[in-house]
């Protein structure tokens, strides 16, 4: 069992790099790309226009990162050392720090709530996938 504060980082390490490819294949033509292109009523010419991929893909990575040491530092302060505890807490942590600021946002933002799908859609995949390699690699 791990003390409180203590994570595996090998296991965030692989949480950040199954996310990136988790989103090349949901965001892909052959998954939800389309519909999030279309959702964003942009052509893929004006999302390359201004795309920096290395700023772009390295930022991402790191967020994943963030979200996978925090993940792992609430499910320390909390017990969660099971799979379905991690998917429990990563559930949760989805609804209360995902959606509902995404839903917000979207809201004013005057975004579709196709789009609010696709993305929230990809995290809420990318938190129990999370939930479930920390819950099975606490330590």
């Amino acid at each position: 069992m791990a003390l409180h504060g203590e994570v595996n980082y090998l296991a965030i390490l692989l949480c950040g790099v199954i996310a990136m490819l988790l989103g090349t294949f949901w965001y892909s033509p052959f998954l939800f790309g389309k519909i999030w292109l279309e959702s964003l009523d942009k052509s893929e010419e004006d999302l390359k226009k201004d795309f920096k991929p290395f700023k772009t893909y390295t930022l991402t990575f790191i967020s994943y990162l963030v979200m996978a040491f925090g993940l792992a530092q609430i499910m320390t302060f909390m017990d969660a050392y099971s799979v379905p505890e991690g998917i429990r807490v990563a559930f949760l942590c989805w609804v209360g720090f995902t959606v509902a600021p995404m839903l917000v946002n979207s809201l004013f933002e005057g975004k579709k709530i196709k789009l609010l799908g696709v993305d929230t859609g990809y995290h809420l995949i990318v938190m129990l996938v999370f939930g479930t390699i920390l819950g099975a690699w606490p330590v």
